[in-house]
């Protein structure tokens, strides 16, 4: 701690190096006053010495002649190494050593009980915001680990937080998150917590990122000391497609956690606000995408997993792009369970082909599909967009999920006037300044706009909220079917990734929940549900609970082999097909699992005492 104090002093220019010279001067000084007292040599005679080394030798006093004479050798060596001016710039130079290295993160400290965060990505500005408001990490060390140009990311930083106290707190390397020396001169093995968020635009971004993560677990293996819980933050789909087969390692100190970049914010956008309107009963939602890239597709999951709503009101997710021939046959194979059960329908300038649930499946799930194959500015789309805002039977949001931030901006102040005029909810998704939207937003002229994405502050920057709440869904489940653990963190650390996946996701859909049913997160609101409306409410899940687990890669069994569940595990573990992916009157025996859910929504949400299992 001191060495660091010391470092981050002479780092702070030349003023700051003199200042600690003159103090080195001085204190060298008091010391030989103090030491001349034992051959009667005053201040005065020791400071002429000590000025002007060549007035050595002094003549003797009483005492020793010799151990007088060594004495005052000593004051004239002490001027001349303290003094001289080319020991001065010598000591500079060490100095402006040690300042540069600090400044070009090089130098390295022993930590215990440190957030460290391996990148130095867009999300590092938020996840600071949120560590100096989190009264969790208050005092503790920050350790930020960059593989790019460490002074000017510490520049940028610190300007945007404008808080110097808090900025004295963070530490900052330079070195590379998958090289194994830069790891360990981190102190891995003794943080409290680690993020691993890695650099903007990386060509292997989630492939280094799973190396690192490799490294880590060899770094921890063998080491004693609490469980660390570490996030690993991965852009692609079908790398979070490979995590869902893989279970959680239960010997290592690491719990891991697997978060998709943009289905988190997509999360902030769905999940955190109120920006998706609650359909009448009978009404559909339905949820234009404009954009198939990433960020389009996260909205997609994210919506296709929270919106279920009581009495037949059903989603429907409308994709608008170009190329979307290809683009849909691509998307539906990559979740070839989910479409064998799904409507879903190609639109395109020359007509339409409408596709339906697999024979000897059933038809029960309540969101559907679209694949609009043209511009947003199109004839085609721009008719379809027009009716469907003065359609009665339709609540309809659009979001705009292209990412050129330019294009985005176009196409949010080029809409049809109709959706201008009914307030129709407008999303637009921007990575960087969005002031240019929200100048728009200022006039009124332009409907219901929303900013969305990395250019707006995150709500649940460290991810602790969806976590903790994910946490509390699997601690119901294992305290009703998996034998109870003694604490949630206990029940998570056995889970695997795609579970703890599936945890999330149901807590993530509660706030539609509540707000489609006109109920509050208490303990007394829940108690009050009528038998109907627990029943509604535990079809809801059931009905999320399908779209979830579809869409990790479970598949459905036929209708006639539902009913045999005798290989229900084995089906299950080894072929990822579930039986319960089936109607909600097939499964009366296993409802109770999406009723537990229901019942303690003040514990998810509150952590208020768990309900009766």
């Amino acid at each position: 701690m001191l060495r660091r104090k010391i470092d981050r002093i002479l780092s702070e220019g030349e003023g700051k190096q003199l200042a600690w010279l003159a103090g080195i001067a001085l204190a060298l000084f008091l010391v030989l006053v103090l030491l001349g007292s034992f051959w009667a040599l005053g201040w005065t005679e020791i400071l002429n010495l000590y000025l002007d080394p060549g007035s050595y030798p002094l003549e003797a006093k009483a005492g020793s002649q010799g151990a007088l004479n060594f004495f005052s050798l000593l004051i004239a060596f002490g001027g001349i190494l303290v003094l001289n001016a080319l020991t001065v710039s010598a000591f500079s130079n060490v100095f402006d050593n040690i300042s540069e290295k600090y400044r070009k993160g090089e130098r390295r400290y022993k930590l215990r009980g440190h957030v460290l965060i391996l990148g130095g990505g867009r999300q590092l500005l938020d996840m600071l915001r949120a560590l100096k408001g989190e009264r969790e990490f208050e005092g503790c060390d920050i350790a930020v680990m960059t593989s790019s140009d460490v002074e000017a990311l510490r520049d940028l930083v610190e300007t945007a937080l404008d808080d110097p106290k808090f900025c004295k707190r963070l530490i900052w390397y330079r070195g590379e998150r998958a090289n194994e020396d830069d790891l360990r001169s981190a102190c891995v093995s003794s943080a409290a917590r680690i993020y691993i968020i890695g650099e903007d635009d990386e060509p292997a971004h989630d492939s280094v990122s799973v190396w690192t993560l490799g490294l880590l677990r060899s770094i921890c293996e063998g080491t004693k000391g609490p469980a660390i819980p570490c996030f690993v933050t991965l852009e692609m789909h079908s790398s979070m497609d490979v995590f869902n087969y893989l279970p959680s390692p239960a010997d290592s100190r690491l719990q891991v956690e697997i978060v998709n970049a943009s289905d988190y914010l997509a999360e902030q956008l769905l999940v955190d606000t109120e920006f998706l309107p609650v359909p009448s009963d009978g009404q559909s939602l339905r949820i234009v995408i404009a954009g198939f890239g990433r960020v389009g597709r996260s909205i997609a999951s994210v919506a296709a997993q929270i919106c279920h709503f009581p009495k037949g009101s059903r989603t429907v997710v409308s994709f608008v792009d170009t190329g979307m021939q290809e683009k849909m046959d691509n998307y539906v194979a990559n979740h070839r369970s989910l479409f064998d059960l799904s409507h879903y329908t190609y639109i395109s300038p020359v007509g339409r082909t409408g596709y339906v649930p697999q024979n000897g499946y059933g038809d029960f799930l309540d969101v559907e599909w679209e694949f609009i194959d043209s511009h947003l500015s199109s004839e085609l789309t721009r008719g379809l967009l027009a009716k469907w805002a003065d359609d009665p039977a339709q609540k309809l949001v659009l979001v705009l999920c292209y990412e050129d931030a330019a294009e985005c901006i176009s196409a949010a102040l080029h809409l049809p006037k109709a959706l201008y005029k009914a307030g129709i909810p407008v999303a637009v998704y921007q990575k960087d300044h969005p002031e240019m939207l929200e100048a728009a937003r200022a006039t009124g002229q332009f409907g219901s706009l929303t900013i969305f994405g990395e250019a707006s502050e995150g709500s649940d920057a460290l991810f602790l909220r969806r976590s903790l709440y994910g946490k509390r869904v699997n601690f119901l489940y294992d305290r009703k079917y998996g034998g109870g653990s003694a604490t949630p963190d206990e029940a998570w650390a056995r889970l695997s990734f795609a579970h703890k996946l599936s945890s999330i996701a149901s807590a993530a859909s509660i706030p539609l929940k509540l707000r489609a049913f006109g109920l509050e997160p208490t303990r007394a609101a829940v108690d009050a549900l009528s038998e109907k409306d627990l029943d509604v409410l535990s079809e809801v899940e059931h009905r999320r609970w399908m779209i979830s687990v579809l869409m990790m890669g479970y598949s459905a069994a036929p209708a006639s082999e539902r009913k045999d569940r005798s290989r229900f595990k084995e089906l299950k573990n080894k072929e990822f097909i579930h039986l319960d992916i089936a109607p909600y009157c097939e499964i009366a025996e296993e409802a109770d699992k999406d009723t537990v859910i229901v019942k303690n929504i003040p514990f998810i949400v509150n952590g208020d005492p768990i309900a009766e299992l």
